[in-house]
C-alpha cells in the first residue's frame, strides 16, 4: 500500500534514523536528478511511497558531469 509524505531535511532523517530501533538509510530511487538551487527547493514536495518508508530527503552530490540530486530514504525494516 502506498501513502503521501513530503521530502523532509536531512537533520530531521538523521533524527527519525536515531529514534526508531531497526531503522536503516537507503537510496530512494536510483536517478541522478539535474541539482537546481538549494535543498530547500526540494523540501516539501509530495511523494508516494511504500509504507515501510518512514521519510525521505535529498543529498547533494557530484561526479564528472556536474552537481545532482539523490533522494535517500529511512526504512523501518
Amino acid at each position: 500500500m502506498k501513502r503521501a509524505i513530503t521530502v523532509t531535511t536531512g537533520s530531521e532523517a538523521d533524527r527519525i534514523l536515531k529514534n526508531t530501533t531497526g531503522a536503516r538509510r537507503f537510496p530512494y530511487c536510483s536517478g541522478k536528478y539535474a541539482w537546481h538551487g538549494t535543498a530547500k527547493d526540494y523540501i516539501g514536495r509530495s511523494l508516494n511511497v511504500p509504507d515501510e518508508i518512514l521519510c525521505v530527503y535529498v543529498q547533494r552530490r557530484a561526479d564528472n558531469h556536474g552537481a545532482y540530486a539523490k533522494f535517500m530514504c529511512i526504512t523501518s525494516a
